[in-house]
Order: C-alpha cells, then sequence, then structure tokens
C-alpha cells in the first residue's frame, strides 16, 4: 500500500511538471491531484482566482475513495481569454458505501498561463454545446 502510495504521488509530481508547457497535460494534472485530494498539487496547478475553489475541492475529495476511468483530453479551442480543454472518462467516488460517477465531459475546463505555467481557471458550461 506505501509502495502504491509513493508511486502514485511520484505520477501526480511528474503530471505537475508537465503542466508548465501544455494545458491538456495540467488538466490531467489536475483531475489527478482532485482524487487524490491533494491541495498542494491542486493550488500549484490552479489560478491565483481559483485557488479558493481547489481547496474547496480538495476538502470535498477527501473522504471519498475516488479514482478516475477511462480519462482522456485534448485541447477544445479558445474563448472569453481562456484555453479550453475538454475530457472524456469519469471520476469514480465512493463515500459512505454510495458510488457515484463524475462525468468529465460535462464541461470544459477553462486554462490560461501564470508565471509562465497553465493553470486551471475554472469551468466553462457544458462541453460540446
Amino acid at each position: 500500500m506505501i509502495r502504491r502510495t509513493l508511486l502514485f504521488g511520484l505520477l501526480i509530481l511528474l503530471l505537475a511538471g508537465c503542466a508548465q508547457e501544455d494545458p491538456v497535460a495540467a488538466v490531467e494534472a489536475y483531475l489527478q491531484a482532485k482524487v487524490a485530494s491533494d491541495l498542494d498539487a491542486l493550488l500549484r496547478l490552479s489560478c491565483a482566482d481559483w485557488e479558493a475553489q481547489a481547496r474547496v475541492e480538495a476538502a470535498s475529495f477527501e473522504s471519498m475513495n475516488a479514482e478516475l476511468q477511462g480519462m482522456a483530453c485534448q485541447q477544445a479551442g479558445e474563448a472569453d481569454g481562456f484555453t479550453l480543454v475538454a475530457c472524456q472518462g469519469k471520476i469514480v467516488t465512493v463515500y459512505n458505501g454510495e458510488t457515484r460517477e463524475w462525468d468529465l465531459g460535462a464541461f470544459l475546463y477553462q486554462l490560461r498561463q501564470e508565471d509562465g505555467e497553465w493553470r486551471l481557471c475554472g469551468y466553462a458550461g457544458q462541453a460540446g454545446g
């Protein structure tokens, strides 16, 4: 179990390191950190204006047994000064014996560069519509 946790932590660090060059990698790293409830990584991957929401997301996923399934993300254009990233797949959570699925394609992820790195700044409406 400790080995798995260490490997998962290393994966998050590697993905976070890629975030500065690629908005897709930044979203993927953010989602990995979200399911791990890794507040430090979420804050590093968030725009200044999104940090409060990142804290909420870290806290809300802290008590859930969460995992990403079938995550695949791609750049989806630009709007309102943001680069948009669309993802497919889901987050599966288990809390108090109840399993819930969160569709990663429910919205677009908004990113912009701050301090030379791609950072998640929010979610934009419904993806594809």
